[in-house]
């Protein structure tokens, strides 16, 4: 199944190669969200940053001080390059073919020379992680990104990537193509989220100095998703002037 649908994007690949894909002279406020539920998402924000306080934040924060760092980036490295399928394809479904290229090379070498991808082979050769999702893709055929929505435990997302994530879930799910086993799949998931908590702990005392901290949230979020979509070069947005 995870193959078939995998498969089956690829197969789409021609219908959207012809499709309108973003521009540096595009609009970049046509890829902010609107926040109708704002009510609703504050609610589960608050929700998730006590959950984080009690739990996740202290559990990264040992994790960070017991391991050594040759582990932990072993760890990142692993994850990253349990992701680089979904590079692949998002990749290609976007016309973006040297990016596709250097994702599969990176796969290839990371994954064998690398062990597994414990140890990051390719970007010793200067070939750096070409990072696309479903949720990008989408938005370079054209697709806005609807309502803003914080998730339970997931964060901050919006519509159309939350589709998107859920569409790359039930295609593809990293940990889950490592055997059969859910104790295992279990305990990679919980080491994936351990993970990426690390990564954020050097964000923690500016979001404590925000007055508004959902606000600030949301707009480091939006930020970081133009960046991603335009590959790091999202178009200014142009001033207007009441005269």
């Amino acid at each position: 199944m995870t193959r078939s649908l995998l498969l089956l994007l690829v197969l789409l690949l021609p219908l959207f190669s012809g499709c309108s894909t973003l521009k540096s002279t595009d609009d970049p406020t046509s890829q902010i969200s609107s926040d109708p539920i704002e009510g609703f998402n504050r609610s589960v924000y608050a929700f998730n940053d006590g959950a984080d306080k009690l739990i996740l934040r202290p559990v990264a924060k040992t994790y960070d001080k017991v391991l050594p760092r040759p582990i932990k980036n072993g760890v990142s490295n692993f994850f990253s390059n349990l992701s680089e399928p979904l590079n692949i394809v998002n990749n290609l479904l976007q016309g973006k073919w040297e990016r596709s290229l250097s994702s599969t090379y990176r796969f290839a070498v990371n994954s064998t020379v690398g062990l597994f991808g414990l140890i990051d082979v390719a970007k010793k050769h200067e070939v750096d992680v070409a990072s696309e999702d479903l949720g990008q893709t989408l938005a370079s055929w054209g697709v806005g990104p609807g309502p803003y929505l914080m998730l339970p435990f997931l964060g901050p997302t919006n519509f159309r990537d939350g589709i998107g994530r859920i569409t790359s879930g039930s295609a593809y799910f990293p940990t889950r193509e490592i055997g059969d086993d859910s104790g295992t799949h279990t305990a990679l998931n919980i080491l994936q989220v351990i993970d990426l908590r690390v990564s954020l702990l050097g964000t923690d005392k500016l979001l404590e100095q925000q007055i508004d901290q959902y606000s600030f949230l949301k707009s480091a979020f939006e930020q970081n998703r133009l960046r991603s979509i335009y590959d790091g070069s999202p178009p200014k947005q142009e001033e207007k002037y009441d005269f």
